[in-house]
């Protein structure tokens, strides 16, 4: 109960906990402040009041924006280019400080550094600017490290599972090709459609065990198996099934991981389209967005009645893994809405 609610989100995707860890930091500031002046002054100036609202209230203030555009707006940019903000966003926050103070003590009647004494009050803040961000900054780079860590441990699970199962899927396989190979010929030649679907099984095999040794695969290779695999479906739907193709042959080349297309295939084919007495369609569309690829893979089936959230993806172990591994590699998850007229959509994003 606690947890979730340091964990919950406020505004700007500031969660409770960080919000606190930033009112701390600036409660710290104006503990030293007035530590400092009552030490060096002997007790004779005990100005905790000002020392609160200028630190806890109007600096902290002053800085919140800024952490927000910094960390949450701006947080995919390079630390250069943050650096280089800074010594715009530097001198704007010290003169909004510098003017914001001298307005609040005119305000409370209090006294505030005049004449030549005045540039004290553009270095201590000025100080104060570039210490705090430092520290926001060593902070974050710190969170980012351990994420980092935590996304190579699990990306080596991963892997270790996959090469588990890939000496799994090489236990006999030459048995079971060998088993086809003989059903296939002992079917008559006046069913030559069924040995051709008997082939395509054949091949949905090998490029399952051809792509548990690879980490990657060509777009072109895994549209093949898909199709492959799709025309299968349309055998056992009898009809009920239509395959729409819209694919940037550019894109053909990229690499992607291998079995990527294949598990939203079936969860629409098995949740949308088998469900349907009439059937619907199946849409994959691949395109170029920018440096990016964009695929999706629609359906006009009966959809889904629940909440498109997180727990969609506990439906079936295809598309969680699926919707796992993009986060891993790529930091993307599957988004997922409702198709027009009906059925559902999955679409992800990935870098060519």
């Amino acid at each position: 109960m606690i947890f979730a609610l340091f964990h919950r989100k406020l505004f700007w995707g500031i969660k409770v906990w960080q919000l606190l860890a930033f009112l701390s930091f600036y409660f710290f500031f104006a503990f030293l402040y007035w530590l400092t002046l009552w030490f060096t002054t002997g007790g004779r100036q005990n100005i905790w009041r000002e020392a609160l609202l200028d630190y806890f209230v109007l600096k902290a203030l002053l800085t919140l924006p800024l952490w927000g555009l910094y960390f949450i707006v701006w947080k995919h940019k390079s630390l250069l280019t943050k650096i280089f903000m800074h010594l715009v966003t530097g001198p704007l926050w010290v003169s909004c400080w510098f003017y914001s103070y001298r307005l609040m003590q005119n305000w409370r009647g209090g006294r505030y550094l005049q004449g030549d004494g005045a540039w004290w009050d553009v270095y201590i803040p000025t100080l104060v600017y570039f210490l705090q961000f430092a520290v926001f900054h060593v902070y974050d780079f710190y969170q980012q490290n351990q994420k980092q860590k935590q996304k190579e441990k699990e990306l080596l699970q991963v892997a270790h599972q996959s090469e588990v199962n890939a000496l799994k899927a090489q236990i006999q396989p030459h048995f079971l090709f060998n088993t086809l190979n003989a059903i296939s010929a002992s079917v008559p030649a006046e069913m030559e459609h069924t040995r051709e679907l008997i082939a395509k099984l054949a091949d949905t095999f090998r490029y399952s065990l051809h792509a548990s040794n690879k980490d990657w695969i060509s777009l072109h290779e895994e549209l093949d198996f898909t199709k492959i695999t799709l025309d299968l479906e349309k055998e056992r739907l009898r009809g009920r099934l239509i395959v729409v193709y819209d694919i940037d042959e550019s894109l053909l080349h990229t690499k992607v991981p291998p079995m990527l297309l294949q598990p939203l295939t079936e969860n629409t084919i098995r949740h949308g389209i088998g469900p349907s007495l009439t059937g619907g369609t199946v849409t994959i569309k691949i395109i170029r967005e920018g440096a990016s690829i964009s695929i999706a893979v629609s359906d006009t089936g009966v959809g889904y009645k629940g909440t498109l959230n997180e727990e969609i993806f506990t439906k079936g172990i295809g598309l969680h893994n699926t919707n796992l591994r993009l986060e891993k590699l790529y930091g993307q998850k599957i988004k997922v809405e409702h198709n027009k007229p009906q059925g559902l959509k999955f679409s992800f994003i990935i870098p060519i």
